[in-house]
């Protein structure tokens, strides 16, 4: 659990990033369209994506929004880039404003540019190489709970890269 295993799949964590990125030009054009919901789901899902890339590349389990909260709030405070976290929340209020429909378009572009600065961060740490984490005794108590957290296995895994969703949308003549 001191070092992040090597043992992540690349594939996964490139398809990650390229859904993130998709996702988040979607986001952009779903508001400029006025299709406030599918604009917050999408900004959402681009954040979301683009952890999921840096855990996957990690070798960590990302499956659930506790394990990307863990991974983000890890990142953020093993790297002193506690800003992440404010960047993360932005589009993690928008996926709540999926289902509750309270945001303004206003404060949508807001949140937008806050997950493109995000996802921006995250690739920026994805390029990195898998950085060697100091031993548990250096780290606080939360942040050997969140490496705990996303070291350990959940139920179910994916077992094939194909049930990703697509990295481009399929056209609509086929589906």
């Amino acid at each position: 659990m001191t070092t992040a295993p090597p043992t992540g799949s690349l594939p996964y964590a490139d398809r990650y990033a390229a859904i993130s990125a998709r996702l988040l030009r979607e986001a952009q054009a779903e508001l400029d369209a006025g299709d406030l919901l599918q604009a917050s789901e999408k900004a959402w899902g681009a954040a979301a994506h683009a952890v999921k890339s840096i855990a996957e590349k990690w070798g960590w389990y990302h499956q659930g929004h506790y394990r990307l909260n863990a991974a983000v709030e890890f990142i953020a405070h093993h790297r002193g880039m506690e800003y992440l976290v404010n960047l993360y929340w932005a589009p993690n209020v928008m996926h709540f404003n999926y289902y509750e429909h309270e945001l303004a378009e206003d404060t949508l572009q807001t949140a937008i540019n806050s997950a493109k600065a995000f996802v921006a961060e995250m690739e920026k740490i994805r390029a990195e190489t898998i950085p060697a984490f100091p031993p548990p005794d250096s780290l606080s108590t939360a942040q050997v709970r969140r490496l705990r957290l996303l070291n350990t296995e959940p139920k179910a895994r994916l077992s094939d890269i194909s049930l990703l969703p697509p990295v481009e949308p399929e056209p609509p003549e086929s589906r």
